[in-house]
């Protein structure tokens, strides 16, 4: 079944974080994949850590290895970042670092950059929090079309944000900040908690709809959760999906063998997609 081809599938480093990230880019190659995702954290590339020097020595090996960069995505879940913080003090450093992590983001050659709403306390008007997520995307939209690169919104879970938690929030949000240099991106644990699937996603984005997390319940490796790998796969060939699919494995009980559970649910692809 289905036409999403093997190919469009592209590895992550973020369950790679007791590896360097030669380790990581070599894992790649070995395991056949062409493509990936860059996680921007520490020790691997965080930005605040690293020069635009250093950054495009990091292309260099990907692109030696043969690889391509189709997202980078900055760490701004565990960190101190939040674009809707109401302290002024952090949402402008949290611009700061967005607006560092696209210079790297271009130094690397990636047409894509992920980023969340971020979120507002759940004591005060979820209003304001919303208007100052929407503010802050705006602004870094003109530095995305600055260097030519297209933004990618994700969804969060509720525990995460009270602002973008459903393709409704998402859809509305992008309509408000109006720029060309933002677009969705979906995981698929985020859109499992508000209870949609794909066909939601595309009834409610569209062509906004330009990249994707394709992982299991809980972040794990597909087979060890209870998401519904074939109906998504159905789900996305119906709807003609052209862009790629990261696996986006966070787990910490994968942090020690890393490449094992990638395999895992690599193979339980190829026997879903009849490959």
């Amino acid at each position: 079944m289905g036409t999403i081809p093997l190919t469009r599938f592209a590895g992550m480093n973020e369950h790679f974080l007791l590896y360097s990230l030669d380790y990581f880019l070599d894992a790649m190659v070995e395991l056949g994949l062409e493509h990936i995702e860059l996680w921007g954290g520490s020790p691997h590339l965080y930005v605040e850590d690293v020069t635009l020097r250093q950054v495009g020595g990091i292309r260099r090996e990907i692109e030696r290895r043969g690889l391509n960069l189709v997202c980078f995505t900055p760490e701004q879940c565990v960190y101190p970042v939040n674009i809707a913080a109401r302290e002024k003090d952090i949402r402008e450093r949290s611009l700061r670092y967005f607006t560092k992590a696209l210079d790297a983001a271009a130094e690397l050659g990636s047409d894509l950059f992920q980023i969340v709403p971020g979120w507002g306390y759940r004591s005060e008007p979820v209003g304001e929090a919303w208007e100052r997520s929407r503010d802050s995307l705006q602004q870094l939209s003109r530095k995305a079309e600055e260097l030519g690169m297209m933004m990618v919104l994700e969804q969060l879970e509720p525990f995460e944000s009270n602002l973008v938690t459903n393709t409704e929030t998402q859809a509305r949000m992008l309509r408000e900040v109006g720029s060309d240099r933002l677009k969705a991106i979906v995981d698929t644990c985020p859109m499992h908690a508000a209870g949609e699937s794909f066909d939601d996603c595309f009834q409610a984005l569209g062509n906004g709809l330009r990249h994707i997390h394709f992982i299991d319940s809980d972040h794990l490796t597909w087979g060890d959760g209870q998401l519904p790998l074939r109906a998504y796969l159905n789900q996305l060939s119906k709807h003609g999906y052209q862009g790629y699919l990261t696996l986006e494995i966070c787990a910490e009980r994968y942090l020690l063998d890393p490449i094992g559970p990638l395999k895992k649910g690599l193979q339980a692809i190829r026997e879903a997609l009849g490959q």
